[in-house]
């Protein structure tokens, strides 16, 4: 107040908007810790096309070395009925696996999960079926399988390109886990398809295959 005036000064103060209710930070999850992110995948010995291609080789070789086995083992009955359980408990497991795995894909073409999710359940699969895989090859050692009829030979050829298929995909799931945000470019889903569809043509045949060797 100056000589019976008074004097009014602007409040220059900034008061902040608050918009609605505060809101309360987020609760932690039971245990009071947040989960620790996911972490990188370390690069593996298949994520080179040249150390894919010694691998392939290696596997065919491996391959035709079971061939040469099969050729040379004259099983006696029991060993045979034993090896064929044995057989039939690999393709169980292998080729359940390749049902899972395309589930969980078609599950993420349907949009009913994310790519990251789908990819995880896919990775969990390539255990058993190259398990299931091996189990096969092995046990079809024993077999006494007929190598002159032209279904063995198709299902001989089936169980190389599976193998082969079964080893690039390796690259093929790395390069999806990387895009598991990301759009995925038409190269790559085309390559994602190709794979999936060789799985089906050679996995099909080859347990017709033994289906009707196993009654003739």
């Amino acid at each position: 107040m100056t000589d019976g005036l008074v004097v009014i000064r602007p409040n220059n103060a900034v008061t902040p908007t608050v918009w609605g209710a505060p809101h309360a930070p987020a609760p932690l999850p039971h245990g009071g810790r947040w989960p620790a992110p996911e972490p990188t995948r370390p690069l593996g010995p298949l994520d080179s096309w040249w150390l894919l291609g010694a691998t392939t080789l290696a596997t065919l070789g491996a391959l035709g070395t079971a061939v040469w086995v099969a050729t040379h083992v004259h099983p006696d009955p029991i060993l045979h009925t034993a090896g064929l359980f044995v057989h039939l408990a690999g393709l169980t497991l292998g080729f359940g696996g390749v049902l899972i795995a395309d589930y969980l894909t078609a599950l993420w073409l349907l949009g009913r999960s994310t790519l990251a999710e789908a990819m995880t359940g896919v990775n969990r699969m390539h255990l058993p079926i190259w398990l299931g895989l091996a189990i096969l090859v092995v046990s079809g050692c024993v077999l006494e399988p007929n190598l002159s009829s032209p279904l063995t030979q198709v299902k001989m050829a089936a169980t190389a390109i599976l193998t082969v298929n079964g080893l690039q995909t390796t690259i093929l799931g790395r390069r999806l886990s990387n895009h598991s945000v990301a759009p995925l470019s038409a190269p790559l889903l085309l390559w994602g398809a190709a794979s999936g569809a060789i799985s089906q043509i050679c996995w099909w045949p080859a347990v017709a295959i033994g289906f009707w060797n196993a009654q003739h």
